[in-house]
């Protein structure tokens, strides 16, 4: 009797930590949505980036922009993308941007910063120069902004997106794209 009341207590315990734990989660990811400290992955991926498969990842991106350089070091990516010629419009560097940090934190499990500068390149100085930069930080990020800067169009971008992603523009971007 003593052996049998063990067996059906070890199966009721497991039966209700069967039902009772998937709520627990669900409470707790509740509770971080509201918090805007929800990481998500979309389409199942959960890359983990490294300077093995840095390029290859990197070179999958569909951006319309070139990528200029890349750097990966200690859960922090720097990356500057490429404007080339004049016919680009704000919406499209906008998307860029809002591409790239998705990569960065919803398809990576490690990617804790992401700096992001656009730059143009000058070819009468041979030179580049800086357009926007971003210093995106996965406990700050929120798919809320980022939705925002995917859909700014050609408008300048909100006070809330340059504080909450830390983007800042240069007096160049400010005269070339936003008020020429």
């Amino acid at each position: 009797m003593n052996k049998a009341w063990w067996v059906g207590a070890v199966l009721l315990l497991t039966a209700t930590s069967a039902v009772i734990l998937p709520k627990v989660a669900d409470m707790d990811s509740t509770l971080q949505q509201r918090n805007g400290a929800v990481e998500t992955f979309t389409g199942g991926h959960n890359t983990v980036l490294d300077n093995d498969n840095l390029v290859d990842v990197l070179g999958a991106l569909p951006l319309t922009l070139s990528i200029d350089s890349v750097d990966w070091e200690d859960h922090v990516l720097s990356l500057d993308l490429k404007v080339s010629g004049n016919d680009h419009e704000p919406q499209e560097l906008y998307r860029n941007m809002a591409q790239t940090i998705s990569f960065a934190f919803q398809e990576t499990s490690n990617v804790d910063q992401l700096l992001l500068r656009i730059v143009v390149m000058d070819k009468w100085l041979d030179s580049r120069r800086l357009l926007l930069a971003g210093d995106i930080r996965r406990a700050e990020w929120s798919v809320e902004l980022q939705n925002e800067l995917q859909s700014a169009g050609n408008f300048p971008i909100s006070e809330r997106l340059k504080t909450g992603f830390r983007i800042s523009e240069t007096e160049l971007w400010k005269k070339q794209f936003i008020y020429p």
